[in-house]
């Protein structure tokens, strides 16, 4: 006769293979459409749900033992899993928003609002090259020393930046586009 989803449960928090695999085979798919729906699409439910297996074996045993309806329970948790990465990449934009202060290439006398919105658009760790390459003025291995990483993955970086740069601002205008960066203090003409 099958174990019920209660001795699953607490069998699988006991480290029993066999009860977190059936476990797993008995509410994995629906938790991973209900992640799903909390979700942006793409934004991790399988992470939720392996997550929320993960969180089952860090509790306390009272707090298994406790649980009477373990479908109703895992729902919650996966809820409350779901809002929480919600929440943190809500926090992480926020915080990448908030990283760099506004540049002479938004601000300045010699501003381009095209510019400054695709760079605003660029990934943190991408904009941040950009802006310390371009805008700070530093070389390639200045970067690199000021971001803790290597040489080369901020050459990579630059070049993935320039290369989304273009791909964002052809559309806005026709034929080569040039961009006052501002580097060292002075305006110079870059082709992007």
């Amino acid at each position: 006769m099958p174990a019920d989803d209660r001795t699953l449960l607490r069998k699988t928090h006991g480290g029993h293979e066999p009860s977190a695999r059936e476990l797993w085979q008995r509410h994995a798919g629906w938790m991973l459409a209900y992640a799903g729906s909390l979700l942006p699409r793409g934004s991790g439910a399988e992470d939720v749900v392996q997550n929320a297996f993960c969180r089952l074996l860090e509790l306390d045993r009272r707090t298994v033992r406790q649980v009477r309806e373990v479908r109703p329970w895992l729902a919650q948790l996966v809820r409350r899993l779901a809002l929480n990465q919600l929440r943190s990449a809500r926090r992480a934009g926020e915080r990448d928003r908030r990283a760099l202060p506004p540049s002479p290439i938004l601000t300045g006398p010699h501003a381009h609002p095209e510019l400054g919105a695709a760079l605003t658009a660029l990934p943190r760790r991408l904009r941040e090259v950009v802006h310390l390459r371009h805008v700070a003025g530093l070389t390639t291995d200045q970067t690199a020393l000021a971001l803790g990483i290597p040489r080369g993955t901020v050459a990579s970086r630059h070049h993935a930046a320039m290369e989304s740069l273009r791909a964002l601002l052809e559309p806005a205008q026709s034929g080569t586009i040039t961009t006052g960066i501002p580097t060292g203090g002075s305006v110079h003409a870059h082709a992007v």
